[in-house]
């Protein structure tokens, strides 16, 4: 039975990144775009299977709610913070994805709201698999640490350079797919690529390099 539910949860959460993180990076992406360019064409590209990306979300929640209590209330009072402010970068853009369509004279604020919040999620999420992937403090199956133990240079890069910056590739990389024709959205978001995946590697050799050298510090004591 647990491996049932393991392999639900992990199917969900591949789907989710199958069918959502592309829309976190297009978004991320249009936040330097310019205003004359538009955000309605790259958006509406993804919006067929972004309601199905968040849904695999959400049930990967609910399997982590329902079948193992004890591990999603020892994992939610260790990244009380950022799993709060991913919910409210999701649910900002989600908002403003909606209202950017009705109110014309205000189209800058909610497109910068669309980003920033998409930002902010992408950010939180690397940050909590970069504390997961460091470890917790955890003592007799309860959380030990402090409100900001999971605040680390390790974290912060997990979420900026592994999650940004690889979600801005794979927004670029749908661009250039849903773009095969041509055009200035497929010509800007091919010549970010190189850029994009430069970063995204340099983040992740540092990642690599950290987490070596943290367990040949705890092999030599």
């Amino acid at each position: 039975m647990v491996i049932f539910w393991v392999s639900i949860l992990a199917l969900g959460i591949l789907l989710y990144g199958l069918l959502y993180e592309f829309d976190l990076g297009i978004a991320i992406l249009l936040g330097f775009a310019r205003e004359k360019a538009g955000h309605g064409g790259p958006r509406n590209t993804v919006a067929p299977v972004s309601d199905a990306g968040e849904m695999w979300f959400i049930a990967a929640g609910v399997v982590v709610c329902g079948v193992s209590r004890v591990v999603y209330a020892t994992l939610l009072s260790a990244i009380y913070l950022p799993f709060l402010l991913m919910l409210a970068g999701l649910i900002l853009r989600g908002v403003a994805s909606e209202r950017r369509g009705t109110m014309h004279r205000m189209r800058w604020v909610w497109n910068a709201a669309f980003s920033g919040g998409s930002v902010v999620a992408a950010f939180m999420q690397g940050l909590m698999v970069g504390a997961l992937m460091e470890g917790l403090i955890i003592s007799h199956s309860k959380y030990s640490g402090d409100e900001f133990s999971w605040w680390s240079l390790f974290a912060a890069m997990c979420g900026a350079g592994g999650l940004c910056i690889g979600y801005a590739v794979l927004g670029a990389s749908w661009l250039v797919h849903r773009y095969r024709y041509g055009g200035n959205v497929r010509t800007t978001a091919h010549r970010l690529i190189p850029a994009l995946s430069l970063g995204s590697l340099l983040a992740l050799v540092f990642v690599f390099v950290y987490s070596m050298a943290a367990n040949v510090r705890l092999l030599t004591r």
